[in-house]
């Protein structure tokens, strides 16, 4: 098992895994003095199948389009740390583990076949995060839950 870290995210990577630790890129911003003082804020993609990195939004509807029912798609992203004082970011640290009844298919941004998935807001220290998963089949949510936790049991943030 290799391990990824940089950011101050770090996630053990099983063998046939995919992960994808970048940081977002905000074309908005014109200070670049300002860009380069503060943290970046992180994404990170983590999947048990072929993750295509072209055009993969942060909440990676794209790549899951194309994941098959035994598949898991987990997405950090990264708010701004005036985000992680505010009440959807109450909860504190990574929020593991996870349960089969959390991933419903109404969590989903676009629903598709018989795909499930779940989102938790947590903060942890500054940071605040969303945690987006999508699994390939609801029905398959016993079997898929405890690889989820598996993956997330490897996951550490500064």
């Amino acid at each position: 098992m290799d391990r990824l870290v940089a950011y101050g995210v770090g996630i053990d990577v099983p063998a046939g895994w995919e992960v994808e630790l970048s940081v977002q890129e905000d074309p908005a911003t014109i200070d670049l003095e300002l860009a380069f003082s503060e943290s970046p804020l992180v994404v990170m993609h983590v999947g048990n199948f072929w993750m295509p990195a072209d055009h993969r939004s942060d909440y990676g509807v794209e790549t899951t389009e194309r994941m098959g029912p035994n598949g898991i798609f987990i997405s950090l992203i990264e708010f701004d740390t005036a985000s992680a004082g505010s009440r959807l970011f109450s909860s504190v640290g990574i929020p593991v583990p996870l349960y089969p009844d959390d991933f419903t298919s109404d969590q989903l941004q676009r629903p598709m076949r018989d795909q499930a998935g779940l989102q938790r807001f947590f903060r942890s220290g500054s940071r605040a995060f969303c945690l987006h998963t999508v699994i390939g089949s609801h029905s398959l949510r016993g079997v898929l839950t405890p690889e989820v936790n598996r993956i997330l049991s490897g996951l550490t943030i500064e």
